[in-house]
């Protein structure tokens, strides 16, 4: 029988992510729901009333002020992690519409543009799970979810443009396959998964895949990775995905 898991989710504001605590909290896991104002995301206060077992926790990963401030309050909820689940980031400054579109065409980039970007969507993730690495540490067998998105992987990139989320993304890749090596010996394993290309309602049959799959392919790809695969980039069926 499966053991419930405490698991922290960030970008709990967004399509995914709150579809990450649906499904966790079905499993009958503990879910401590991380985004920038839980406030204001009123499908989280209808989780935690149908389900129970739902804390919210105010961070934005990007605002070094906003993960100190949190680090109290989740030292007040739990100290173990079973599971952090490293969510699509809320937007900042630079995802804007307008400069994200301008970031990501050669004739119109900013380096400005691309080093917030990459700051916000690569080594923000990075950094918070060196800040939450006491909880991982203090179970036993912890488990880290990275979610990208195979616009990161060099072998699959035949056309131009998409220059701020493909280089962010590609170096997530790199920083998390690091940082799986990194955490080994403290028993950890990290897996960098691809949510699909998914609806976000029965309604939207352009996307392959309802965005309830790809969130609970997602969770249990990253519990049942095998230990010596720490660092794969699998999708949310398992299967490997090109870097």
């Amino acid at each position: 029988m499966r053991k419930p898991m405490r698991t922290l989710i960030t970008g709990a504001s967004r399509p995914l992510g709150i579809e990450l605590v649906r499904q966790s909290l079905m499993r009958g896991d503990t879910v401590y729901a991380a985004c920038r104002n839980p406030a204001r995301v009123p499908v989280l206060a209808d989780l935690r009333a149908q389900y129970g077992g739902l804390e919210f926790l105010a961070l934005d990963p990007a605002d070094a002020s906003s993960v100190a401030d949190a680090v109290p309050v989740l030292e007040g909820l739990t100290e173990t992690l079973d599971l952090l689940v490293v969510a699509p980031a809320e937007p900042g400054a630079h995802d804007r519409s307008a400069q994200l579109a301008r970031d990501e065409e050669l004739s119109t980039l900013s380096g400005t543009g691309l080093v917030e970007h990459y700051r916000r969507h690569a080594v923000a993730p990075l950094l918070l799970v060196r800040t939450l690495l006491p909880w991982l540490a203090h179970g036993d067998g912890a488990r880290v979810l990275v979610v990208s998105t195979t616009r990161g992987s060099l072998s699959a990139k035949r056309d131009g443009g998409d220059y701020a989320t493909g280089a962010s993304a590609a170096a997530l890749h790199m920083l998390t396959r690091a940082l799986a090596h990194d955490l080994r010996e403290e028993r950890i394993v990290v897996c960098l998964g691809n949510p699909g290309r998914y609806a976000e309602s029965a309604d939207d049959e352009s996307a392959p895949v309802l965005i309830e799959d790809a969130a609970l392919g997602l969770l249990m790809q990253a519990e049942r990775l095998p230990r010596e695969r720490s660092g794969a980039f699998v999708d949310w069926t398992g299967a490997e995905r090109g870097w």
